[in-house]
C-alpha cells in the first residue's frame, strides 16, 4: 500500500472589517498549494473575494513535509512487484574517435621530434660538436651511412630525406 501525501499548511491572514485596520484575523488551511488554500478561504469566507487584502503564509514545517512527500513519491507502490526498473542513459563511446585522438596524438609528437632533427643539425654545423644533442644526431646519421656500407649508404640517406620531405609536404 502506498502510503498518502501529506498536505501542507497555509495561514491566510485577512481583515473581517476594511473599515478598521486593526481587524486582522488568521484562519488555517491544509492543502496541496497555496491556490487550494486560498480557495478553501473563499469557500469558507465568499465575502472576502471582494476584499483586495488577503496574505498566504507557508510555515517553515512546510519544508519539512516536502521532504516527506518526495519520500513517499519515491517508494514504489506494493502491486506484488518485488522488481524496480530505472533507465540511465549512457553515454556513446565511439572506439574509432579514441583511435583518431591517439593518431592524431602520435602523429604530432612524430612531426615535433621529426621537426627537431633539421634543427639539431644546423646546430651542429653553425657551433661545433658541442651542440646540445647535435653530436647524437650526426654520429647517429654516420652510423646508418657505415653500416649501409658506400653507396648503399648514400641510397639510403636519399631515401630518408625523399621521406622527410614528403612527410612535410604532406603538412
Amino acid at each position: 500500500m502506498n502510503p498518502k501525501k501529506k498536505l501542507k499548511t497555509y495561514n491566510i491572514t485577512f481583515k473581517q472589517h476594511p473599515d478598521n485596520p486593526l481587524s486582522n484575523k488568521t484562519v488555517s488551511y491544509k492543502a496541496n498549494s497555496p491556490d487550494e488554500a486560498q480557495e478553501l478561504f473563499y469557500a469558507e469566507y465568499p465575502e472576502q473575494r471582494q476584499q483586495p487584502y488577503i496574505e498566504i503564509h507557508s510555515p517553515l514545517s512546510n519544508y519539512a513535509i516536502d521532504a516527506e512527500n518526495e519520500k513517499i513519491a519515491e517508494t514504489p507502490t506494493d502491486n506484488n512487484n518485488t522488481t524496480t526498473t530505472t533507465t540511465t542513459t549512457m553515454k556513446k563511446f565511439n572506439i574509432l574517435n579514441t583511435f583518431k585522438i591517439v593518431n592524431e596524438y602520435v602523429y604530432h609528437i612524430t612531426m615535433l621530434i621529426v621537426g627537431l632533427i633539421p634543427l639539431l643539425l644546423l646546430g651542429v654545423v653553425l657551433f661545433g660538436d658541442n651542440f646540445f644533442l647535435g653530436n647524437i644526431v650526426v654520429f647517429n646519421i654516420q652510423n646508418i651511412l657505415d653500416s649501409m656500407g658506400g653507396f648503399v649508404g648514400i641510397i639510403t640517406l636519399i631515401l630518408i630525406v625523399t621521406v622527410f620531405h614528403n612527410f612535410y609536404k604532406k603538412n
